[in-house]
């Protein structure tokens, strides 16, 4: 389960909004400067796009929420459905070649470039989808500091 706390840069329609936060995993160990990680070289900061649920504002400071079956679940479209399609595309090219006398080895490879095109454009379909994006989605859980917090606010909510 990944949480995380971020600051909402822009609020979106339906229920979506912009947040950075601070990129714990790649960057977390080395010496990263203020320009960004010396090993990787990308900014130590990370802009995503969450689920907003609860409504929080511009420059709320928010917790984000990932459970890990969905992390893994995001992964798994991303990385094994191109995988399974080459290995699928490979031996399908292999049957279809020798079924119509060809070398297998002209089946095989272009049966693993097709295998593998149609596993990248089930990756972007899936993604595309608005039930399964939503469901891998990090979601806003709730609002740690609110921008909109005033003395007056602060006195009738939890503006803390």
């Amino acid at each position: 389960m990944a949480e995380h706390i971020g600051i909402v840069t822009k609020t979106e329609s339906g229920n979506y909004a912009q947040v950075v936060t601070d990129r714990k995993s790649a960057c977390g160990g080395c010496q990263s400067t203020p320009s960004g990680c010396r090993s990787c070289l990308t900014s130590a900061k990370m802009e995503s796009r969450v689920a907003n649920p609860i409504g929080a504002e511009t420059g709320d400071l928010v917790n984000i929420h990932l459970t890990s079956i969905n992390l893994l679940t995001g992964a798994a479209i991303l990385y094994l459905l191109p995988i399974l399609g080459l290995l699928i595309g490979a031996f399908t090219g292999v049957w279809a070649s020798t079924a119509f006398g060809l070398a297998e080895i002209y089946g095989s490879v272009g049966g693993a470039i097709t295998g593998l095109v149609i596993g990248y454009a089930a990756v972007i379909a899936l993604d595309r989808s608005p039930g399964i994006r939503r469901q891998i989605m990090p979601t806003i859980t709730n609002i740690v500091t609110s921008n909109n917090c005033t003395p007056d606010v602060k006195k009738a909510s939890s503006c803390g």
